[in-house]
């Protein structure tokens, strides 16, 4: 992992004269290297741009003159030929720039299509006098296409002095280059000669020769200015693609790129280019895994591809080198493997992005939404994720939460897309309690329930195992509840097969649901406990339960009167009420079972009695099972949100923050 800081020996530059790259040469440091081209090529490319723009401006200008001398002279009913011309081209300038290339060419079509139907109707009522729908065909193909020629060379150079051209120095350019274009399509308009037999109009029989020369260049000058608005128009896009021209941009990075330094084709997993300058390179790489571009320059002007993440994106790119973006959604967004060390990530949008990978170390992600991201492999080493929604992401046993700094977060998303259902709700989280939650050990079995957990079971489950075979090393890492479903996790020996967990505790815990049954005393005997848990029920004889409540061996008493229950079986209705919370019906009818038999039994008349007696319940079943402590300090906040009893999610949020109180 590269850890170089790029703003050291910052006024260091190596300046590269290698043009091809091979994997096993590439050195990983290249921090401040200058990449791109050597002077003579550059030198080269601006010849043929400049060759170009001189042909499209030649033909810019000697098109102008032929319409503009066609239209004044009226020759041989030619001005309703150049007129056609004169509106095709427009036409497609307009519907090319509106709607796209093809688009435009269909309109432009459809336009010479009308001309020749307009001049058919012409002739039957003696506008035009001689047969020319062949002279609107041809003429106006041959115009058009000087038009689509010129048009596209001039953008092409646009686009190019884009990716050639410092950022600084465009504008000053574009500025020249427009004014050449426009002086040579101006100039070059006069060297069309006047036909001979042209027909004298009363419009320029008053016309001298320097007055009919300055019109010729003002034609000329105003179709070049009409190419050139067309050329910006065109490539006057920032975002990837371009609108209608994205074929321009990639026609003009491949040849901005020619004879460059290249990286085609190799793996620059952990290279570091931070500072460096990348105009003009060729980065279509088979990998780019934490490969860090922090500080680089010119990597817009690039030749890039998305393979591996999406590196052609204007607002990635700057998020790679600046640590940084104003544009906050990354949604739906490849950036696996993205170097993002100490980055500002704050209030981004996340969702559905690949993060496959990233290095995020030191990261600021407060607030950042990572709904449904795929966060597998990322390193989150000290970074802050106070306030993230991790709705249904995805991580593994190699996504890394070390030293991450962490108040609370959100587990899910509202119909409006914000962020919902904070955790902890009503406190922050403890110094690494986040990391403990979240953190997946790579030998973790996950047994799935769909109705329900029997907490009981799975510690006898647990326990049974842990006697039986201590080399399976198993213990439990967290309960939680995947909508319809309880997930129990429990980790193990690396060296023991998953499967073979799997398939054992299973087992044992389908054996130790049908025995929970039966009497307490098998449950003992199998466990070999017989002795120290009927000491411990022993010792429980005459413990105060609360203030209105004592447990007498295994009954519950109320001291105000002669009403009692027996203690298991009104901790298995709370347990019930526990893991059953989300199911409206089921909890119904257990809090009604449970009020008729404490109310038979004369132990709770009244609904406080009956609320301190669930209270007392769920705490002590918490002081006597670890499993189901450590259940409702991870699910407890989500077990209160899905209880439709607002009395009893108030008993059991004053039970846990009891519980917490008690560590």
């Amino acid at each position: 992992m590269i850890t170089q800081n790029h703003k050291k020996n910052k006024s260091k530059k190596n300046i590269l004269s290698r043009r091809i790259f091979l994997q096993e040469s590439l050195n990983l440091n290249l921090q401040n290297a200058i990449f791109g081209q050597s002077t003579l090529v550059k030198a080269l490319l601006a010849i043929g741009i400049v060759s170009a723009n001189c042909f499209a401006a030649i033909l810019v200008g000697l098109l102008s003159s032929r319409i503009m001398l066609n239209l004044l002279f009226l020759i041989e009913d030619s001005w309703f030929v150049y007129t056609t011309l004169l509106v095709v081209s427009a036409v497609w300038c307009i519907g090319t720039l509106t709607r796209g290339v093809i688009q435009g060419l269909l309109i432009a079509t459809g336009t010479i299509v009308l001309s020749i139907v307009l001049c058919s109707v012409s002739q039957l009522i003696n506008i035009v006098t001689s047969p020319i729908q062949s002279a609107v065909l041809l003429i106006t193909a041959f115009g058009l296409t000087f038009t689509i020629v010129s048009c596209l060379i001039i953008s092409l150079s646009f686009a190019l002095i884009r990716f050639l051209t410092h950022e600084k120095y465009q504008r000053s350019v574009k500025v020249i280059y427009c004014s050449s274009l426009i002086a040579i399509a101006s100039l070059f308009s006069r060297f069309t000669l006047i036909p001979p037999d042209a027909k004298s109009t009363p419009l320029i029989e008053n016309l001298s020769s320097s007055s009919l020369e300055s019109l010729t260049l003002a034609f000329g000058g105003l179709l070049g200015l009409g190419a050139v608005t067309f050329g910006l128009i065109a490539t006057r896009y920032k975002d990837v693609p371009w609108k209608r021209f994205d074929f321009l941009r990639s026609w003009a990075i491949t040849i901005a790129s020619w004879r460059g330094t290249s990286f085609y084709d190799l793996d620059l997993s952990q290279v570091n280019f931070a500072g460096a300058q990348l105009a003009n390179t060729d980065l279509r790489s088979r990998k780019l895994y934490r490969t860090c571009f922090q500080g680089a320059q010119g990597l817009d002007r690039a030749r890039v591809d998305n393979r591996y993440l999406d590196l052609a994106v204007p607002k990635v790119q700057k998020l790679l080198t600046r640590g940084c973006c104003e544009d906050l959604d990354f949604s739906l967004l490849n950036l696996r493997g993205a170097y993002l060390r100490g980055a500002d990530l704050r209030r981004m949008n996340f969702t559905d992005a690949d993060l496959i990978g990233a290095d995020l170390t030191d990261a600021d992600m407060r607030d950042a939404i990572l709904a449904r991201a795929q966060v597998i492999d990322v390193d989150f080493t000290n970074a802050n994720l106070t306030g993230i929604c991790i709705a249904d992401w995805s991580v593994n046993s190699q996504t890394i939460f070390t030293n991450v700094q962490c108040d609370y977060i959100y587990r899910k998303l509202d119909d409006q897309g914000k962020p919902c259902d904070r955790y902890p709700l009503d406190r922050d989280f403890e110094p690494r309690e986040f990391e403990s939650l979240y953190q997946e050990v790579g030998n973790v079995v996950e047994l799935i329930f769909k109705e329900g957990v029997n907490f009981r079971a799975v510690s006898f489950s647990l326990q049974k195992l842990q006697l039986e075979d201590e080399g399976l090393g198993l213990e439990l890492k967290g309960i939680e509840r995947r909508g319809d479903l309880w997930v129990v996790k429990v980790s193990h020996n690396e060296n023991v097969s998953g499967q073979v967990v799997e398939q054992r505790l299973a087992g044992v815990y389908q054996d130790m649901q049908q025995l929970l049954a039966a009497k307490e005393q098998q449950i003992n005997q199998l466990l070999g406990i017989v002795a120290d848990q009927a000491e411990a029920m022993k010792g429980l004889s005459k413990q105060p339960f609360g203030n209105h409540f004592l447990i007498t061996g295994s009954t519950i008493t109320n001291l105000a009167g002669s009403g009692q229950i027996e203690y298991r079986e009104a901790a298995d209705q709370v347990r019930s009420l526990v893991a059953h919370a989300a199911n409206p019906i089921q909890v119904k009818a257990t809090l009604q079972n449970f009020v008729s038999q404490v109310k038979a039994g004369n132990v709770a008349t009244s609904s406080n009695t009956f609320l301190e007696l669930m209270q007392q319940l769920l705490l002590k079943e918490a002081e006597n099972d670890p499993i189901f402590k450590q259940f409702l300090f991870q699910q407890g906040q989500q077990v209160i949100a899905a209880m439709p009893n607002g009395a009893i999610a108030s008993v059991m949020q004053q039970a846990i923050a009891q519980l917490r109180s008690n560590e």
